[in-house]
């Protein structure tokens, strides 16, 4: 992980020959001891669907240079707020082409490999590429794409490369001042486009279903992990309120108690965060980057959100804080996806407008509350 930070030490330290370190003082030992009691705290950071259309592909050859293509302009307006995440996951919703290979766009994705060094430049620690184009390239994709991202050392899980894999839970460390948290991530979609399971191999990729997320859940608890994130592929696409199928779902994920977070994408467009329990949900970031050609409408929109977790008094965890940041992508050149309050702060909105802008902080912020739930406006700047 990127964030280490040492956790402090109580008693009387030996030097290497075995003769007592300086003695502390009273203050110093009461200092360490309560920043030790201290409750562990870490932030997560997540966001949309980072969907690679063809003039998202124009942008990064104008943005590179000697020929390499670079992704990283276009959304690096959000890095203050995904380098300074202690855990910080997006979705990769297309499988990744072999580098200078054949690149195609919607409907049927076989994406430039380029984008892994603009998510590792981010800061992003995690990436998934469970959604209904995970089959797009067949399995060969998919080894692509885990292969790419591991180079990068980037975490991921939903799909897999061998069945053992598959069997395998994700716990990340987390590093606090306070100590290690170890925090389990699952990842399902709800479907593939039509495209069955290559070869006839269902371990290829998670398939949504209550039993198998609970089951996913329980594993990562028995891998040690305290905090438990489950990103679901889900929901009826251009829409800003989530289907009964979803709300359903997380109804049933609540009372298991087994889940912290359900982190939602793929509708291309933003739904609400709502608290179900001790549970908490954002049914959809809507997306990340993009380029449907909608200036106007949901399609351009999303969300990066920030979920603070506290330990309480018994050990376990749960969110103290929710905070969220509405994005816009521009669809003028150059295309950036710029975080919109601090555009409206800042004055800089490259190549939108003002009342856009504002019509996206509108919008998104009605969307995110209106299922009730307590949330904060991030500020970046």
């Amino acid at each position: 992980m990127k964030r280490i930070a040492v956790a402090a030490i109580v008693g009387i330290a030996l030097t290497a020959c075995g003769t007592p370190a300086t003695p502390q003082s009273a203050d110093q030992v009461a200092s360490v001891s309560a920043s030790v009691k201290s409750p562990r705290t870490f932030r997560v950071v997540s966001s949309g669907d980072l969907l690679l259309h063809e003039r998202l592909w124009t942008q990064a050859k104008t943005d590179g240079k000697n020929g390499k293509w670079n992704f990283y302009p276009q959304l690096a307006d959000i890095a203050p707020i995904t380098t300074t995440a202690d855990l910080a996951l997006c979705h990769l919703e297309t499988p990744l082409a072999q580098l200078g290979g054949h690149y195609t766009g919607y409907p049927v994705f076989n994406s430039p490999p380029q984008i892994v060094d603009a998510v590792k430049q981010l800061g992003f620690d995690m990436c998934d590429q469970t959604s209904n184009h995970s089959f797009d390239a067949g399995s060969h994709g998919i080894k692509r794409t885990l292969d790419d991202l591991d180079k990068a050392g980037i975490a991921h899980t939903g799909t897999y490369r061998s069945q053992a894999e598959s069997q395998q839970p994700l716990v990340m460390t987390v590093h606090t001042a306070q100590g290690d948290v170890k925090v389990g991530i699952i990842a399902f979609t709800y479907g593939f486009n039509g495209f069955p399971y290559p070869g006839g191999h269902k371990w290829l990729a998670n398939q949504i279903s209550v039993k198998k997320i609970v089951a996913a859940a329980r594993a990562s608890r028995a891998a040690g992990a305290e905090v438990v994130i489950a990103k679901l592929h889900w929901g009826s696409e251009y829409t800003n309120y989530p289907n009964s199928y979803q709300t359903s779902i997380a109804k049933k994920l609540a009372a298991s108690g087994l889940i912290n977070l359900i982190d939602g994408d793929h509708t291309h467009s933003v739904q609400p965060i709502q608290k179900i329990g001790n549970m908490w949900v954002i049914y959809s970031h809507g997306n990340l980057d993009a380029a449907q050609r909608e200036p106007t409408t949901i399609k351009s929109e999303g969300v990066v959100t920030r979920w603070t977790f506290t330990e309480t008094s018994a050990g376990t965890f749960s969110i103290s804080q929710v905070e969220y940041a509405p994005t816009l992508i521009t669809d003028n050149f150059p295309v950036r996806v710029l975080d919109v309050n601090k555009a409206l702060h800042t004055g800089k909105w490259v190549s939108t407008t003002k009342p856009r802008l504002q019509k996206a902080l509108a919008r998104t912020s009605k969307t995110i509350t209106s299922m009730g739930a307590t949330v904060h406006l991030l500020q970046s700047w």
